[in-house]
C-alpha cells in the first residue's frame, strides 16, 4: 500500500472522528450515513454507537453464519421468533446457539470493522438522520464514540507498520507457484486465504466468504505477501476484462440497411423528407380490410355532385329524370 493510500485513509479518518464527536456531543439518535467508497452507516443511541454496518465489512450476521458460529437454521427459527419480540438476541441466546458474551463480542467486532473498513477507504462527505432504523445485531450498551476511534487509529497504525501492506480493496493476491498445495507450517488462516486467493479477490472479498473480519484478513494478506506466500495480480486478465467490458457495455441498437433512393444532403440545408425514409411503414402490417378507407371520399364526391351514380367509371354526365326531355 502506498503513501498516498495511507494519506487518504488519514483523511477519511479526520472525517468520520469530526462526525462522531459532533453526534456524541448532539447526543444523536439515529443514524451517522458515511458516504464514499465504500461508505457505511453508524447506528447511534443517545450519542453511542450501537451497530455499524458497511458494503466493504461483513456484519455480525455474516461473521456468525459463514464463521460456523450458528446455524443458518437457527438463524431463521431466531428472524421469525425475533419478529414478535423484537429481540433476535434473545432468541438465538435462548435456542442455545451462542452465548450472551459471544454475541456481543461478534456485533462488537463487526462494528470495529464497519468503522475500519469506511476508514480504509475514501470519503467524500456525511449526512445525519434522526430517525432510527432497525438493527439485526445491535450492541445492548453500546460503544462509547472516543473508544471505537481509537481502536481504528490504532488498526491503521497496525496496518501501515507491516513491512509491505495491501489495500483492502484494490489489490488481489494469489499464492506463488506451488504455494496452493502446501498446508505443513501454515495456520488455519493462511490455509483458508491461500484456498480462495485466485486472483480476483481482494482481502475484502475472502473476508466475506471465509466469515472473519476485513482487518484480521487484510493484516494476515499483508503478512503473507511479506513472507513471500502471496503475491499481488498485477491487473485484471484479458479474458477477465473483456468479459467485464461485455457485461456493463450497453446493448447496441440493430442498424438498419441504407435505402437506395436516400441521398446526401448539402450541409448548411434542411433535409428532405423521403416516403418511406423513417422506416415506419416497415413495422405497420397491412390492413385486412381497406375497402372502408375509400368510403369517406365516395361520400365527399357524393356530395359534391349527388347526380354521380356510385361505381361509374369513365367520363359520364348526370342523367335526366325521367319524363322530362330537351
Amino acid at each position: 500500500m502506498t503513501g498516498t493510500s495511507q494519506t487518504q485513509q488519514r483523511v477519511a479518518f479526520a472525517a468520520i472522528a469530526r462526525a462522531l464527536a459532533q453526534c456524541q456531543s448532539d447526543g444523536l439518535t439515529g443514524r451517522l450515513h458515511v458516504l464514499g467508497n465504500p461508505g457505511g452507516v453508524v447506528h447511534l443511541r443517545q450519542g453511542v454507537v450501537v451497530a455499524v454496518s458497511s458494503p466493504g465489512a461483513p456484519d455480525a450476521e455474516v461473521l456468525l453464519l459463514r464463521s460456523g458460529r450458528i446455524s443458518e437454521g437457527d438463524w431463521i427459527a431466531a428472524l421469525r421468533a425475533g419478529a414478535e419480540t423484537r429481540s433476535h438476541q434473545a432468541e438465538l441466546v435462548a435456542r442455545g446457539s451462542v452465548g450472551e458474551a459471544e454475541l456481543r463480542l461478534v456485533s462488537m467486532m463487526a462494528a470495529q470493522d464497519g468503522v475500519f473498513a469506511a476508514v480504509a477507504g475514501t470519503i467524500e462527505d456525511y449526512m445525519v438522520d434522526t430517525h432510527s432504523a432497525e438493527v439485526l445485531l445491535p450492541i445492548k450498551r453500546g460503544i462509547d464514540p472516543d473508544w471505537l476511534l481509537r481502536e481504528t487509529s490504532r488498526r491503521l497504525d497496525a496496518l501501515a507498520s507491516l513491512p509491505r501492506s495491501v489495500s483492502p480493496y484494490r489489490e488481489r493476491v494469489i499464492p506463488v507457484p506451488g504455494m496452493e498445495l502446501v498446508t505443513s507450517g501454515l495456520t488455519t488462516a493462511q490455509q483458508e486465504i491461500l484456498a480462495r486467493a485466485t486472483g480476483r479477490r481482494s482481502a475484502r472479498d475472502i473476508a466475506f466468504i471465509i466469515g472473519r473480519s476485513v482487518y484480521s484478513v487484510t493484516i494476515e494478506v499483508s503478512r503473507m505477501l511479506g513472507q513471500g506466500l502471496v503475491v499481488v495480480v498485477s491487473g485484471a486478465s484479458a479474458a477477465a476484462a473483456s468479459s467485464l467490458a461485455r457485461a456493463v457495455a450497453p446493448r447496441a441498437r440493430h442498424k438498419r440497411a441504407t435505402k437506395p433512393n436516400s441521398v446526401a444532403h448539402p450541409k448548411g440545408l434542411l433535409p428532405r423528407r423521403l416516403p418511406g425514409a423513417s422506416g415506419v411503414s416497415d413495422f405497420l402490417a397491412p390492413s385486412r380490410s381497406s375497402g372502408w378507407q375509400a368510403l369517406p371520399r365516395l361520400l365527399s364526391r357524393m356530395r359534391a355532385n349527388p347526380w354521380t351514380t356510385p361505381g361509374a367509371t369513365g367520363g359520364e354526365g348526370p342523367h335526366e329524370p325521367e319524363g322530362k326531355s330537351m
